[in-house]
């Protein structure tokens, strides 16, 4: 490891240790220009400028320690760890130079607040109560010497240890506060940029798969017309030959069922302008129309409350059959498919329940993938057009498992029409 000095002294600070490491550095620098000051006020007596001395030394040691093995990303204990050691440190030569009564006791919110903002969870409730057990020592050791040399009316100070507690709590708490604000804002930008790398990633792989479609399927025709041929060619009494063709041509027939749901999925991706409709009354409708086609009935959830979306008709009519489907085939026997409906301010949620015994953890990683898929005779473009068809109208698309019970959830948040 190579030695600069540069580095020791001004490090970056490219996480959090190295943000502590500078700051100690400027308090050693601060610490060292108050000793004259501090001496001719009488706050440090000589006979204590050998701790004084000890305490930065030992600092200054730790310091270069830290900053030659502190790692990239640091945990929250090694965190804590360097909150501690200054923790102790301020309170070391607070302690011999008024304790609690000295007017630099203010270190203890800056302390408070870096532990509120940089510790989460138990690492930050552990530091607070060191910090309280701290204070709490400094102002024994205040009130035991004021005690001793001014017997009396202790009011004063009473209330002014009462106000560095509330300053103490006051900073842990806010800068607790902030500091999840903007741990839960980090965490809403990474779900974004994930999302937004997802949605571009399946926009690609759709252009690409829409080519290769296209390109394959003038050859498949010609060779299933040529099959067609063929097979009315054959004399009646050639059965083997016969049989041959026939699995071929189903074969061949599946091929081209693929292609053309591929097409027909790319062509609902690039429909015209949305139309303005009442949700609840179309997805009422699309529900009535698919128990009557499979012939079971849905576990609907949802009132009559009109909510108003721009949508593409046709690519969400198809989005809700295709869930339904799947749910159905996901079900066991006995099972019943749930499709609820709820409204918000902004969004109205739709969720689609089976009973099935729900999706791998591989399939979720990849979920909405062109022909990635659990079923065996599926081709995943079902999931892969509702989250296009979602993405479309500026909605969010989610499939997992169900928290509450057996079986997986499609879930379809689609923006509100705002009102004029």
């Amino acid at each position: 490891m190579t030695f600069s000095f540069r580095r020791i002294i001004w490090p970056d600070p490219a996480n959090q240790v190295q943000g502590l490491i500078r700051f100690r550095w400027i308090a050693i620098f601060i610490l060292l220009l108050g000793i004259i000051p501090l001496l001719r006020l009488g706050a440090i007596q000589n006979h204590d400028l050998s701790y004084f001395f000890a305490v930065i030394g030992l600092l200054v040691g730790f310091n270069i320690l830290s900053q030659n093995f502190s790692k990239p990303k640091p945990t929250s204990r090694a965190l804590l760890v360097h909150l501690c050691v200054d923790l102790l440190a301020a309170a070391g030569l607070l302690f011999s130079i008024g304790s609690a009564n000295n007017p630099f006791i203010f270190v203890f919110c800056i302390h408070g607040f870096l532990g509120g903002l940089l510790l989460r969870q138990k690492m930050a409730f552990v530091f607070a109560i060191l910090l309280v057990s701290t204070l709490s020592i400094l102002q024994i050791e205040a009130y035991r010497k004021a005690l001793f040399v001014f017997p009396g009316d202790r009011a004063e100070m009473y209330l002014e240890f009462l106000s560095q507690w509330s300053l103490l709590f006051s900073s842990w708490f806010v800068s607790q506060l902030f500091s999840g604000l903007v741990e839960k804002q980090e965490e809403r930008i990474r779900q974004l940029q994930n999302r937004q790398h997802q949605a571009d990633r399946l926009k690609s792989l759709g252009a690409l798969t829409a080519g290769f479609s296209h390109q394959l399927a003038t050859p498949l025709n010609t060779l299933k017309l040529r099959m067609d041929r063929g097979l009315r060619k054959l004399p009646s009494n050639e059965v083997s030959p016969k049989e041959e063709f026939s699995k071929a041509q189903e074969s061949l027939d599946e091929c081209i069922s693929i292609f053309q749901h591929m097409a027909s999925v790319f062509s609902r991706s690039s429909e015209g302008e949305p139309q303005r409709i009442n949700i609840t009354q179309l997805l009422s409708d699309l529900v009535k129309v698919w128990e009557k086609e499979n012939g079971c009935a849905v576990d609907k959830a949802w009132d009559s409350t009109p909510y108003m979306c721009r949508l593409h008709i046709l690519s969400f009519s198809q989005t809700i059959f295709d869930m339904l489907d799947n749910a159905l085939e996901a079900s066991a026997t006995e099972g019943v498919i749930q499709v609820r409906l709820m409204g918000g301010d902004r969004l109205v949620r739709i969720e689609i329940i089976d009973q099935g015994p729900g999706i791998s953890e591989e399939i979720l990683s990849r979920i909405g993938e062109p022909f990635v898929t659990s079923k065996v005779q599926g081709n995943g473009l079902g999931v892969y057009s509702a989250q296009m068809m979602v993405q479309s109208v500026g909605g969010e698309f989610n499939l997992f498992n169900n928290p509450h019970g057996p079986g997986a959830v499609v879930r379809l948040d689609i923006p509100l029409e705002v009102s004029e």
